[in-house]
């Protein structure tokens, strides 16, 4: 499974897409809640951001420790993209800078790539590393029902609120392309394969005969 996307929507559920052992390219919108390892994962790639959007916490700063935590309050990353290849692979982080007006501003770093000598960016090798830890919690989303517990009350019950699984994603081994398409579809969750969306199967039950 090779990651090349990721990004959480404002309701906190993940959409992916990835290329299999087929080299298909297949997109996830994924309906459980993202776990929070996931998250923090994310939040790790915060301090990159302010750097290479040039954000006013970074100024007269070099490394991710020289960014105050405070960073979290005003800075958000939301997902990836990940492109090219070898020396010239690399990252395009999204995310967001909430505002004293209330208002959000969307961000977009520019490219950054991981291991090229022409680099400028000083905590490249940190980045790269920091997006294994994404791609891994990503994987484990998607193949491993490594999803957020959701609490809720019951509404005719006085007692503790129970816990509860959000609809399912379905469970895959990492090798099993067509498994993977079949139980998420199984699960109604919308795929979308080299660009074409695949459609939801109806199993109808045939009627004995008299």
């Amino acid at each position: 499974m090779n990651i090349i996307k990721a990004k959480v929507t404002k309701d906190k559920t993940l959409v992916a897409v990835y290329k299999n052992e087929n080299e298909d390219t297949v997109t996830v919108e994924g309906k459980n809640l993202i776990h929070k390892d996931l998250e923090a994962a994310l939040d790790a790639l915060v301090p990159h951001l302010a750097f290479l959007c040039e954000q006013k916490e970074a100024d007269d700063k070099t490394f991710i420790e020289d960014i105050p935590d405070e960073i979290h309050n005003v800075l958000e990353v939301s997902g990836y993209s990940i492109g090219g290849s070898d020396e010239d692979e690399g990252v395009t982080l999204i995310g967001k800078r909430f505002l004293k007006s209330k208002k959000v501003l969307n961000l977009s770093a520019p490219f950054t790539k991981f291991n090229n000598e022409n680099e400028e960016y000083t905590n490249a090798f940190e980045l790269q590393q920091a997006i294994e830890a994404c791609n891994y919690e990503v994987e484990q989303y998607l193949t491993a029902k490594k999803w957020a517990i959701v609490q809720q009350e019951l509404p005719f019950d006085d007692s503790e609120p129970g816990e509860v699984n959000a609809d399912e994603v379905p469970d895959a081994p990492f090798g099993d392309a067509q498994g993977f398409v079949d139980k998420a579809l199984d699960a109604g969750a919308n795929l979308v394969i080299n660009g074409k969306r695949v459609k939801q199967r109806h199993r109808h039950r045939k009627e004995a005969v008299a």
